[in-house]
């Protein structure tokens, strides 16, 4: 009876350690490498993936995930850019859409909702402490909103099968 115990006790530690790593790679390792691709088009604007990983987090993991993924997707960009602040700002849409997703179990709401309690840091932080001008930041905003809304509407799209696959 005891060996059934012990077989037992090891295959729920297996499992709980596959679930911590499965949760690592989604929350760190995902967004960090997609922050490391990037799409140019019109005028040097560059279209970002690793959004998606904090949108697909903040789905999964709740606003604790959006949270860990928005800093981690955002590293790499922060330290290229000389800019932290994007550290803070990609934390906050992060745990935010995770916050609304689970009140309105709507994701593009959710982001859109995520996206406007991100704003005021975003224009705070790159128009006070990046000494951006406002016509940049402007710009700026509907590149990055619509890059949101983008992500959204397609892991929107494939939410049932990425549940099936991922929990």
């Amino acid at each position: 009876m005891s060996g059934m115990m012990i077989s037992s006790t090891t295959a729920d530690s297996v499992k709980q350690y596959r679930r911590m790593a499965v949760a690592f790679f989604l929350l760190i390792v995902i967004p960090f490498v997609l922050s490391l691709i990037n799409l140019q088009f019109a005028q040097q604007w560059k279209v970002h993936f690793f959004p998606a990983a904090i949108i697909l987090a903040a789905l999964i993991f709740g606003a604790t995930g959006g949270l860990v993924a928005g800093v981690a997707g955002s590293l790499y960009s922060a330290f290229l850019l000389g800019n932290p602040y994007l550290m803070l700002g990609n934390a906050i849409l992060g745990f935010c859409t995770g916050i609304f997703y689970r009140k309105t179990d709507k994701l593009m709401f959710s982001v859109f909702l995520a996206f406007i309690c991100q704003l005021p840091w975003l224009i705070v932080s790159d128009y006070y402490f990046m000494h951006l001008s406002g016509e940049f930041i402007l710009r700026l905003v509907v590149v990055l909103f619509l890059a949101d809304i983008l992500w959204a509407a397609l892991i929107s799209a494939m939410n049932k099968p990425l549940r099936n696959l991922l929990c």
